[in-house]
């Protein structure tokens, strides 16, 4: 079972995913997929299911009541909401401290996930102080092995790693 706060930045990269999808490669309006997801996909099961659930067996009635509590308390609504308007608010900003960090990958050709992740992240480490980096590099890493593909944990690591040390907050 993961935590509230994992489950919450997993929102976040489902919103953004679907504004990078929306925008070509750019964070864009995230207003719209974040209504959807607010209105429409948190009472899913099935999607509800994949966020909380830690491996592919079918969540069981009450992992989905937990999901449902989790992201209808204020508090993890209110991250979600705060770390996708932050994103979009600041995307120029973190896009040019990931291309700078990304010696040989550029932004449009990273993978969907691992870009959403990368600026997710990176929302974090530049403009959440009082998140402590340890904690966003951590999650960032999982959620990217979880949704990408098989190197995408150690490509967003490094990249990470390299932003932390940039902003000093290693």
């Amino acid at each position: 079972m993961i935590s509230a706060r994992r489950a919450a930045r997993e929102a976040v990269l489902l919103v953004l995913f679907a504004a990078d999808a929306r925008n070509d490669k750019q964070v864009g309006d995230v207003e719209a997929p974040l209504d959807v997801f607010r209105e429409h996909l948190r009472h899913d099961e099935e999607v509800l299911g994949d966020l909380f659930a830690e491996d592919d067996d079918e969540p069981p009635q009450g992992l989905l009541r937990r999901a449902r509590a989790i992201l209808d308390t204020e508090g993890q609504w209110a991250f979600v909401e705060r770390m996708l308007r932050g994103v979009a608010a600041h995307s120029k900003a973190i896009d040019e401290l990931i291309a700078r960090s990304s010696l040989n990958w550029k932004l449009p050709r990273m993978g969907r996930v691992d870009r959403c992740v990368l600026r997710m992240a990176t929302y974090e480490l530049a403009f959440e102080p009082d998140v402590p980096s340890r904690a966003t590099l951590n999650e960032a890493i999982e959620i990217a092995k979880r949704y990408g593909t098989e190197d995408s944990g150690k490509f967003v690591n490094g990249i990470l790693d390299r932003i932390a040390q940039d902003l000093e907050r290693v």
